[in-house]
């Protein structure tokens, strides 16, 4: 216990040398026949008993919370307290989130391009996605709200490693030495108390949210198979020249190619035959039979693809948002009920006259 946690190594000695202070000076008291130092140090003894008392009680609660935190919830890290998975569980989804933000991003690029098309006719002009404005529109806002969840992750983060490196390592000591004095008794209470609020019920009730990882996967290997997609590619500029470029893109982006009524037509069997697509299988001279040769699961519809992505990405951006705003915001509330309450605990006079009354 004190080699894992070096500040009640620091605790423990300090305990140790205020019971032989009290000790000395119930002695003192004694031998000179001072009544009041006698006390002062009977008081004192009473106290440094308390804070002992303390130790030994936050070990066992530190191996309670361990144990009901492994089973449920489900760690990302194969070892380390309770912390360390609160802090290893926030890197993983920063990560994920990070890598869900990049393929949003070429997602965005791939629509601003096929947006940008327009056909000039001469006497009129079209743009055949000219409607993906409000689906762009829309995906910008998942990315400004994954950019917010990747700030607020990091934050939980730094949170995390302070609660790791000093609650312990520094609250814990301090307050177990301010609570000896008795001028600062009720500071050193408080200083326990939020030591072992923030070490253990404040990660403890944020692991007790969903993990959202699971989603945010979803959500990027959709993003991938999207910006992967050949038959979404943006197509070379010398290449628009090309009498069937654009009508047979469009086939290959609505899925008309892969039907059977519209598949003969020239522009498909063009694409198609440059994409690599379909290849002659005649076997008779001057007889051409073409085969489409379609990949397996490869999506060939362009804005039903972005549906898909729009819902996943909400989907992982709401549990993100629980994980990362909602979850800690819960578990600081319960962490400053718990520490105003220990704190009047263990700031409050348990001494002789307290003995007395009870």
């Amino acid at each position: 216990m004190a080699g894992e946690f070096p500040g009640v190594e620091i605790a423990v000695i300090i305990v140790t040398a205020s019971i032989l202070l009290a000790g000395i000076m119930m002695g003192l008291g004694k031998a000179l026949g001072y009544k009041r130092i006698e006390n002062f140090g009977v008081e004192e003894l009473i106290q440094s008993m308390i804070n002992a008392a303390i130790i030994g009680s936050f070990a066992a609660i530190i191996e309670l919370v361990a144990v009901i935190s492994g089973t449920i919830v489900t760690p990302t890290c194969s070892e380390g307290n309770v912390v360390e998975q609160l802090r290893c569980t926030l890197t993983a989804l920063n990560n994920g989130i990070f890598l869900m933000f990049q393929e949003l991003v070429r997602t965005l690029n791939i629509i601003g391009f096929y947006q940008s098309i327009s056909l000039d006719f001469g006497a009129f002009a079209i743009s055949p996605f000219s409607n993906l404005s409000s689906v762009s529109a829309a995906l910008s806002a998942q990315l400004l709200s994954i950019n917010a969840i990747i700030i607020l992750i990091g934050l939980n983060i730094q949170i995390a490693e302070f609660v790791g490196a000093n609650a312990l390592g520094l609250l814990f000591p301090i307050g177990l030495v301010l609570r000896t004095l008795f001028a600062t008794r009720k500071v050193g209470g408080f200083l326990i108390a939020l030591s072992i609020g923030l070490y253990l019920f404040y990660p403890a009730f944020v692991l007790i949210f969903p993990d959202p990882m699971e989603d945010v996967d979803v959500s990027y290997f959709t993003m991938k198979n999207f910006t992967n997609n050949s038959f979404y590619a943006s197509m070379p500029v010398v290449d628009l020249n090309d009498n069937y470029a654009i009508a047979g893109k469009l086939d290959l982006m609505s899925g008309h190619c892969f039907d059977v009524n519209l598949s003969n037509s020239s522009a498909c069997n063009q694409t198609l035959i440059d994409q690599g697509f379909r290849v002659n299988t005649s076997n008779v001279s001057n007889i051409t039979v073409w085969e489409t040769v379609m990949p397996e699961n490869l999506s060939t519809d362009f804005s039903g693809d972005l549906t898909l992505i729009s819902q996943s990405n909400s989907r992982s951006i709401a549990k993100s948002l629980l994980y990362s705003v909602v979850g800690p915001i819960f578990s600081l509330i319960i962490t400053v009920v718990f520490v105003k309450e220990l704190a009047s605990i263990l700031g409050s006079e348990i001494g002789l006259n307290t003995i007395a009354s009870i």
